[in-house]
């Protein structure tokens, strides 16, 4: 137990089964309890199976039903009793949660702080696969064509999953390294895309060469921050090994047709961006920007009188091999020109966003 009478969880997130269990194997010692829930039977029959055991072996299993509706709450509900119930017992220091494959540590995580006091959050590890993670962050495949939706209500693509579980880790293990040619880029590639996370490899057992639990480095506040809006030239990583961050700002309002008609150009090369946009027929609305792969969303954050910030486009932009000059230029050319700002009534133009938030 912490010195506040807490008992730490770490929990462990990753697309890869099978990659995680050396890793999970590494975050358990004799005074663990290890939560395991595998989400193989949810496509079939609708449930999410756990099993709790330590070092003595099995303890318990059940099953979590999720039917039509949303795997990810379902879990988060049905995981919050049957945390307590093993914090009550008292019969151990430490928790281990090894998440569904599909699921991402942040609501999970906020949940847990927000509800159960008699559990800090310790270290947030995710592993990822060093032969698929730049396939995986680059795509547009939808975790349901792969049988690895949480529930129909999951629409999330394989890259925007991949992106936030990176996102939210304090230690991001990075395994099947003996297989790949450029560790390092990829190592590169994980700083930028969460400069708080600490990068570790994998010997040819997957067994990671560092600690990845109690490792007392979770931050809640940290975490969000990050997790949340990215408007700052801090956020922005050197250069180097082909990874590039860009930060794109413009006090200039964006004009919507032009800007739906650049989607694409605009996520070419890029693995993961996100930033608050302004657009001309919304001019009092902040709106989120979030592209991860091939797609791009945008959704509805408040409005600019409710923010210490004045009406701006701010995107942070990281790709492999991409080209800062060329990214900027389509932005730039999104923009309103300064005829249109001078003459255009911004709330008649089209928009094509409408229906979408």
């Amino acid at each position: 137990m912490t010195a506040q009478g807490k008992t730490p969880l770490s929990l462990l997130a990753g697309l890869s089964a099978t990659l995680r269990e050396p890793v999970l194997e590494a975050m358990t010692d004799a005074t663990t309890v290890v939560v395991t829930v595998a989400q193989d039977e949810l496509t079939e029959r609708g449930v999410l199976s756990w099993q709790v055991r330590d070092a003595s072996g099995p303890i318990d299993a059940g099953e979590f039903a999720v039917g039509d509706d949303c795997g990810a709450c379902q879990l988060i509900e049905s995981l919050v009793p049957l945390l307590e119930t093993l914090v009550a017992r008292g019969h151990w220091d430490h928790i281990v949660l090894s998440a569904p494959p599909a699921m991402e540590a942040r609501p999970l995580v906020s949940t847990l702080v927000g509800v159960l006091p008699e559990i800090v959050v310790d270290t947030v590890t995710c592993v990822v696969d060093a032969v698929l993670l730049v396939e995986q962050l680059s795509g547009d495949e939808l975790l349901a064509e792969r049988g690895l939706a949480l529930g129909l209500p999951d629409r999330r693509n394989v890259a925007e999953l991949t992106a936030r579980q990176i996102e939210y880790a304090d230690v991001c293990v990075l395994a099947n390294t003996h297989r790949s040619t450029a560790v390092e880029r990829l190592e590169h590639l994980l700083v930028h895309l969460n400069p708080r996370t600490s990068v570790l490899t994998t010997d040819m057992d997957g067994v990671p060469g560092g600690p990845v639990a109690r490792t007392g480095r979770f931050d809640f506040d940290a975490a969000e921050a990050w997790a949340g809006e990215l408007a700052a030239s801090d956020r922005v990583q050197p250069s180097g090994d082909g990874v590039t961050t860009v930060l794109w700002r413009s006090t200039r309002p964006l004009h919507p047709a032009r800007l739906n008609d650049a989607l694409e150009d605009i996520v070419h090369g890029v693995v993961r961006s996100r930033g608050v946009v302004w657009l001309a027929n919304r001019p009092t609305q902040r709106v989120r920007w979030e592209s991860a792969g091939y797609s791009a969303s945008l959704g509805m954050l408040g409005e600019w009188s409710d923010s210490e910030h004045l009406a701006e486009c701010t995107v942070v932009a990281t790709g492999m091999g991409l080209d800062p000059a060329r990214l900027q230029a389509v932005l730039d050319a999104c923009l309103l020109t300064e005829s249109e700002l001078a003459k255009l009534d911004w709330r008649d133009l089209e928009d094509p966003f409408a229906g979408v938030f």
